[in-house]
């Protein structure tokens, strides 16, 4: 969907038109849910958040200054919204739950071989270093490797210089490499 058409459907919106909302609703609800469950780390409170989330993009679609795509203005609606929730319950729930559909290929219950099991082993240990990083961390590995989203994007959704962004990602890179490095060690001990 070319950026006019998604600008045609917002005027419409602001018209008094309600139906184009649901096409955007259809078209980023998941993308919001993936947001607020990297973040918040829980499937129920990922779905209440992704509901608050797109009332406040229509009641705040007035002020969408269309300086920058509509989905990146829904991003950061998103991000700050899933981070106020955590601020506002002072603490991270554990994410459990949390899924790499970034990293296709064998499903990890039905790994058999050897190699298999070890492409388990790595995408456990990745999954956890990851779930370990703190809220903002964790949502800028999920924009930039997974959604694949620009630099320049991602800084306007979390506020962020593009410079700053990509001192913070150099850092998370090392300290997953770091986590990473030190657990397959212990594995290798263990012989596990």
């Amino acid at each position: 969907m070319k950026d006019s058409e998604e600008h045609i459907w917002i005027q419409q919106i602001l018209n008094g038109n309600k139906m184009p909302f649901g096409l955007f609703v259809n078209k980023y609800q998941q993308l919001v849910f993936t947001i607020a469950f990297r973040v918040l780390g829980n499937r129920e409170d990922a779905e209440d958040a992704t509901q608050e989330i797109f009332v406040k993009c229509y009641r705040g679609l007035r002020s969408f200054n269309r300086q920058s795509a509509f989905a990146t203005w829904l991003y950061r609606i998103a991000y700050n919204h899933s981070i106020d929730l955590i601020k506002r319950k002072g603490h991270i729930k554990s994410a459990t739950e949390w899924e790499f559909e970034g990293l296709k290929g064998i499903p990890l219950e039905e790994a058999t071989t050897e190699s298999e099991m070890d492409l388990k082993t790595i995408k456990t240990l990745l999954k956890d270093a990851i779930t370990s990083l703190p809220p903002e961390h964790r949502i800028l590995v999920l924009l930039y490797y997974y959604q694949e989203m620009p630099l320049k994007e991602i800084a306007v959704v979390m506020g962020v210089k593009e410079n700053n962004l990509k001192i913070r990602l150099h850092r998370i890179r090392a300290k997953l490499m770091e986590q990473l490095k030190m657990k397959s060690e212990i594995i290798s001990i263990l012989n596990l």
